[in-house]
């Protein structure tokens, strides 16, 4: 196996401001259309559909967006996905003023969401065996900044300057700039290979080989998804518990979201050097320790500052869990090749995203909001469990990413 040339720095400087980019227009989103269901007067379970149908096109499209890669490129798909995602905001959500509007407008841009994130996942997983383990969480981490901390406080600001409209056109423009940068990233990313490339239903079967054969995969993907699900609930209804429970202002309930997702950005960018020497199923008692914590603190606030020290805890907890899960994903595609794994790296968060929204919001319909969480600290205990057992990590050992991938 030949070694692969070194990185240019500005080609990776270009993937984090990509990645920042994006991650700020999905995070003004993630607390503004949840908030503008609200005003819609939407009831509970709908304003978990606008927070979970966010993700239903990566549940449905990541592994048919991976061999669409492998067919025309990462480049052309990501062009589509982003113009049409800056059209849908700028013509569609400045119009909608009904719930079910909303919800129609969050399933048509989840179902474009895959073209722009499933190429630039794919292409930085295979970037990774150029940069080793210790920056694993750099793309995850430019854009979990724009995401968590740049995107809310923005979206919060915005809202009480321009109103929802306003914030509509803003996130439309900024998803056109997204496009413009990402075009110039990406013109490095390697062709399709057209008529030659693996059928889609072949590679679709392909996929579903590899997971149902690599036991890692699985394990990596289950937690992954059961991660997103505790990110997913507290996004979509933190703002509303510190608003309607704790009486905060609107930008003082999405600065837990920011907060949340600043612990969560510094755990990736910082942690990895000192999480490296440890065993996977070290990690992961770590993480499970913090997210059952978290949990059961949010599940039974004994005031507002739970909310906060929730925040800080969750961010840790799924940033060291991020850490050793998204190794597992690179070591797999360095092994197994780039359009293989990309859309099973794209798959597993975005379903536990919808299940905590969605789920979520039927369970906060019927048993109040602090329900959800309830729910996930007894997940959380059961993966303690199974982990004691060595169900999910025995024999684990750390990651070790080879210097280059099969073609």
């Amino acid at each position: 196996m030949t070694s692969s040339p070194p990185l240019p720095q500005r080609y990776l400087l270009g993937f984090m401001v990509l990645g920042l980019l994006a991650g700020s227009s999905n995070g003004v989103a993630k607390v503004v259309l949840p908030l503008y269901a609200a005003s819609l007067h939407a009831s509970p379970w709908q304003i978990g559909l606008v927070g979970g149908l966010q993700f239903t096109g990566m549940l449905l499209l990541s592994m048919p967006v991976g061999g669409l890669i492998d067919r025309h490129g990462s480049r052309p798909l990501f062009r589509f996905g982003g113009l049409a995602g800056a059209a849908l905001y700028l013509i569609g959500f400045t119009h909608m003023d009904r719930p079910w509007q909303l919800i129609a407008g969050v399933v048509l841009f989840g179902l474009l969401n895959p073209f722009r994130m499933v190429a630039t996942q794919t292409e930085f997983l295979h970037l990774l065996p150029r940069l080793g383990p210790r920056k694993a969480g750099w793309q995850r981490a430019s854009h979990s900044l724009g995401m968590f901390f740049v995107g809310p406080m923005l979206g919060a600001q915005l809202l009480g300057l321009l109103g929802y409209t306003g914030v509509f056109v803003v996130t439309g423009l900024g998803l056109l700039a997204t496009v413009f940068v990402g075009d110039r990233v990406l013109s490095g990313a390697p062709p399709g290979r057209g008529r030659s490339a693996t059928p889609l239903l072949e590679r679709l079967r392909g996929q579903v080989g590899i997971i149902l054969s690599r036991r890692e995969l699985r394990q990596s993907m289950l937690i992954e998804l059961c991660g997103q699900m505790a990110m997913s609930y507290f996004a979509v209804f933190v703002v509303l518990i510190g608003i309607r429970e704790f009486h905060l202002s609107v930008p003082q309930a999405a600065t837990l979201v920011t907060l949340q997702g600043a612990v969560f950005v510094l755990t990736l960018l910082l942690a990895g050097g000192a999480l490296a020497p440890l065993r996977d199923a070290a990690r992961y008692a770590i993480a499970f320790s913090l997210l059952l914590a978290t949990e059961l603190l949010l599940a039974f606030p004994l005031g507002v500052a739970s909310l906060w020290i929730g925040a800080v805890l969750l961010g840790l907890g799924l940033g060291v869990q991020h850490l050793t899960s998204v190794n597992r994903f690179a070591a797999l595609t360095a092994e197994l090749g780039r359009g293989r794994v990309g859309g099973l790296f794209s798959l597993s968060g975005p379903a536990g995203g919808l299940i905590g929204a969605v789920a979520g919001g039927s369970l906060g319909q019927r048993f109040g909001l602090f329900s959800g969480f309830r729910v996930l600290a007894a997940l959380y205990a059961v993966l303690m469990v199974w982990h004691g057992r060595g169900v999910l990590t025995e024999n684990a050992q750390p990651v070790a990413l080879a210097e280059g991938e099969p073609e």
